[in-house]
């Protein structure tokens, strides 16, 4: 990697809006209790031709002799000498409100030394949840993805559809005649905005704002009668959520993701020729670039964004590899006005 040789300087930075978009509350916030389920089992997957679990696994032995008995076949789990099954995880992520024979997508992920499950055949299998109920049964020919980097990942796959809901799952929100709302990225604004659009809407409603992610409040009297028609109109109320003070860098894949609130104090950025400046720093305000024989300079009012330091260090041949290390050194030095995330 090229030297480099970052000075910062930091001052106070004036922070300027931004527009932001109006959204529904249904949008940005979900109804306690209405949640996903996860279930869970453990299954053997068959027609692998000799890329399955080794012979010497003695989970794979039981499980085929377990399996055969079911069917009225004795042998002893020792005699068992197949390549062609594999021990296999099976989860899956089951909506609120799923009702019996619906079907749902699951994952299948290899326990022992099987050389790949892409092509085998999921024998059924019984979920679990969490308190150790069966709600639903899976089975299905196993398909392996593709990794973003374009390799087979041979030793898990998906079958699509390949559960059954074998009995309902109803998730419980209302509370005698409340209920509550959550949002999902916590923030005081956003719950005080959101809270206060509610009240506009229903002058009557007694609500509580308890935290900077929960809203309690009561059904209207006159919408007792018909509480899943007031949830539709209480979700559709629109509102302006305060903007993402976060800047997000997956250090992998090069992607940088900021709110467009989130501003850069003073600071001045010295890379090989190129100097860049958030600031006057004794020149008129305004942003604007001059180049010399020896060295590029930019030079941005105070008001800069995250956004337009990128876009211009790009502009003038940075890689992002060199962008990610910059943005770093001006969050440590204090100079980046948001929480810095890096993944």
């Amino acid at each position: 990697m090229k030297a480099i040789r970052l000075i910062i300087a930091l001052f106070l930075l004036g922070i300027s809006a931004f527009a932001v978009p109006t959204v529904r509350i249904k949008d940005i916030a979900d109804l306690r209790g209405i949640r996903d389920n996860q279930l869970v089992g453990i299954g053997l997957v068959t027609g692998l031709a000799g890329r399955g679990d080794s012979q010497n696994s003695e989970l794979l032995k039981t499980a085929i002799a377990n399996l055969v008995s079911n069917f009225g076949f004795r042998i002893d789990a020792a005699d068992v000498r197949s390549r062609n099954c594999a021990v296999v995880t099976v989860s899956c992520q089951i909506p609120p409100f799923v009702r019996a024979g619906e079907t749902v997508d699951i994952v299948v992920s290899s326990i022992g030394d099987a050389r790949t499950l892409e092509g085998g055949v999921l024998l059924q299998t019984p979920l679990k949840a969490a308190n150790g109920e069966i709600y639903a049964l899976a089975q299905g020919q196993i398909f392996s993805p593709q990794s973003a980097r374009g390799n087979n990942l041979q030793t898990v796959g998906t079958v699509p559809g390949g559960a059954i809901i074998e009995q309902d799952v109803l998730s419980t929100f209302l509370d005698e005649d409340s209920l509550s709302i959550l949002l999902r990225h916590p923030d005081f604004v956003t719950a005080n905005t959101v809270s206060t659009a509610i009240r506009q809407k229903y002058p009557e409603i007694l609500l509580q704002t308890v935290d900077a992610a929960m809203i309690e409040l009561s059904i209207p009297e006159s919408w007792q009668e018909d509480p899943v028609g007031f949830i539709a109109d209480l979700e559709s109320i629109e509102v302006t959520p305060e903007p993402s003070n976060k800047v997000v860098i997956d250090s992998s894949s090069g992607v940088i993701i900021f709110g467009e609130q989130v501003r850069i104090g003073k600071v001045a950025v010295s890379y090989q020729d190129i100097s860049v400046n958030v600031g006057p720093y004794g020149r008129p305000a305004g942003s604007f670039w001059a180049e010399d024989e020896t060295e590029r300079n930019f030079v941005f009012e105070q008001t800069t964004t995250v956004e337009d330091l990128v876009e211009t260090l790009r502009t003038i041949g940075l890689e992002t590899e060199m962008i990610i290390h910059i943005i770093k050194a001006i969050d440590r030095a204090g100079s980046l006005y948001g929480n810095l995330v890096v993944q």
